[in-house]
Order: structure tokens, then sequence, then C-alpha cells
């Protein structure tokens, strides 16, 4: 059996990851140094861009939905940087990170 070790990062939240051409910019340089495999350019800085997204706009939301559990959980994940991993994330993830790339 072989134990294989899935690589991870945590980038540091930057104002700069608000910017769709910053994140592939990131991504590619991500992708280059193999700090992360099994994902495209794309994939990546599609989440990044999310995370940046989520962060930069949770104040907009209604307190009442702000004060849930499920969208504090959601900011804090955002909040504590993009954590990305060999393979990317789970596939419902990969989605809303599609969607939000393309309608936000």
């Amino acid at each position: 059996m072989t134990n294989t070790i899935r690589k991870t990062l945590n980038l540091e939240m930057k104002d700069s990851y608000y910017n769709k051409a910053d994140c592939i910019i990131e991504a590619q340089e991500i992708i280059d140094s193999e700090k992360i495999t099994g994902m495209t350019v794309h994939q990546v800085a599609e989440e990044i861009y999310t995370h940046a997204f989520v962060f930069f706009n949770f104040h907009f939301l209604p307190k009442f939905i702000r004060e849930t559990k499920l969208a504090r959980r959601i900011f804090n994940s955002a909040a504590n940087g993009v954590d990305l991993e060999d393979n990317g994330d789970t596939l419902k993830r990969r989605i809303c990170y599609s969607l939000i790339w393309a309608f936000c």
C-alpha cells in the first residue's frame, strides 16, 4: 500500500485576490512551482477568487444572515486565507467556485 501525501497551501488573504486577473497570475505561479498539483490554473484561480469574494462581501449580508452558524462558518473559512490542496476541493465547492467566478 502506497502512502500518498497530499500537498496543502494556505494563502494569506490579499486585496488583489478580489481581481480575477491577479488570481490567474497567482494560480499560474502556484501550478508552475508545483506547490499544488491535480488542478488547472483556472480551478486554482476560481478558488482563490471565491474566497476573496466571500471575505470582502460578507458584511453586505443582512445581519440576521451573517449571524447564522452556516454563514459564520463560511466566513471563517474565507477569513483565515485560501486553503488549497492537491486535486482541489469537493465537487460541490468547485461548482460554487465556478458559479461565483462566472457571475460575480
